[in-house]
């Protein structure tokens, strides 16, 4: 996303965000990891039920001069415009910040908590809402 705001004859243009997302299948590495741990911890067909035809909001940044103005909102609000998927799921630290915020504000609840991928050391919550956003 770009703030276009006119400076003199030649409009600034910079990049204030960037996020991207995709459907995720068995055999990629975060569907599986998270497949299994939401399996283990809620049973197999609730685990189905959230990743067995999700979007994955893979990546989503904004600038710290425009995060509270809506970039975020609107970039997720953007890709899951018209998905297919049943549910849009993603992984954030697990800690009360600023995106924890938004993204219970889109409805997104806590699917696992104090979550640690395999390697890591931090604590992560994996959350999930149904599709369509409204």
């Amino acid at each position: 996303m770009r703030d276009s705001s006119p400076s003199g004859e030649v409009p600034e243009t910079r990049i204030v965000g960037f996020a991207y997302g995709f459907r995720g299948a068995p055999g990629q590495w975060w569907h599986d990891v998270v497949l299994r741990a939401l399996a283990e911890q809620s049973g197999r067909e609730v685990a189905n039920a959230w990743l067995g035809y999700a979007f994955e909001l893979a990546e989503i940044h904004v600038h710290p001069d425009y995060q509270g103005k809506g970039v975020g909102r609107a970039m997720i609000r953007t890709l899951c415009a018209g998905r297919r998927e049943r549910t849009a799921v993603l992984s954030t630290h697990d800690q009360p910040t600023a995106a924890r915020h938004l993204y219970a504000s889109l409805g997104f609840t806590d699917l696992l908590t104090r979550f640690i991928f395999p390697g890591g050391y931090e604590e992560y919550a994996i959350a999930g809402r149904p599709l369509p956003l409204p």
